[in-house]
This record gives C-alpha cells, structure tokens and sequence, in this order.
C-alpha cells in the first residue's frame, strides 16, 4: 500500500469515523460513564480508539479498543475491534490482568464471536464486526456498546494498581 492510497483511505473514511464518534455519543454508557474516541492517521488508513480516561491510554499506549479500516476491510465489509492492554503507561500490567483475565474471559465465553487469549498481553481479546456503506456507525456503534460491558472489570483491576 502507498502512502497515497492510505491518506486517501483516511481523507474518505473520516466522515464515518466521525459518524461513528456521534452515534456513541448517543449511547448512555458512553456518555454516563466517560468515555472518548481518538481517530488518527496511520500507514495503512484510519484508526480509532474508545477507552475511559483513567485507562492510562493518554500516549495511545494504555488500555482502549481499536480499530483499524484499511483497504483489505472495506473490500471485505468487516473490521476487527481488540482490546489493547498497552504496557508503556500500565504500572503493573501483570496485576491488572491477574485481577481482570478471570472475570473477562467469564464476560465474553458465551460471545460466539470474541476470540479471548490469556496468553497473549496486548491483544487480550478482538471480535469481527461486518458493515455496509449506510449502517457503518450503527453497526460498529452496536459492537462497542457490548463492549463496554467490559468497562467496569478494566475499571476494577485498575483500581490501586
């Protein structure tokens, strides 16, 4: 991929993005419980992060769900969504996932479409959203509002860390 073609790819997605950013906004949790969206360039297209304040994520780096629309996912109609567990800003990611594994692999064990790992520390989890041109903000919207059933057990383990 060129330089060119993933500007081009984040010059076009941008307005979904920020489609995406407004139906959030709209959600209760989102807004009760202080979450934000950071959108950003990168090689290969646009990204977006959703995360908490307090999820020690101020150099992108900390604990957030992403995702990346590059061209291989707009051709298929699908994008990944993980959940990250950054380390560079986590004082003792160890602990925080002794204290979170248990109760998130309890959480989303009956999800068919998560894929949890306990062995691997950054990507703790990811599920496979599918999107069409028109209902992309809703549909990922959708998925992160499930989600954010993780927030409380990321809040808990981050607590006294």
């Amino acid at each position: 991929m060129t330089k060119e073609t993933s500007l081009q790819i984040f010059s076009e997605q941008y307005p979904q993005i920020m489609k995406l950013q407004r139906e959030l906004a709209k959600t209760d949790w989102y807004v009760r419980d202080g979450w934000t969206m950071f959108v950003g360039y990168y090689h290969a297209g646009i990204f977006a992060q959703v995360y908490k304040l307090n999820w020690h994520n101020y150099t992108l780096d900390g604990i957030h769900l992403e995702f990346g629309l590059d061209e291989a996912a707009l051709e298929s109609k699908q994008l990944r969504i993980d959940l990250h567990v950054g380390h560079r800003n986590l004082f003792d990611r160890t602990e925080f996932n002794a204290r979170t594994m248990p109760k998130m692999e309890t959480l989303v064990s009956s999800w068919d479409d998560v894929k949890f790992s306990r062995t691997n520390l950054s990507d703790r989890l990811h599920i496979h959203v599918s999107f069409t041109k028109t209902g992309f903000a809703k549909q990922i919207a959708t998925a992160f509002t499930r989600l954010s059933a993780l927030g409380p057990i990321i809040d808990g383990g981050i607590k006294g860390l």
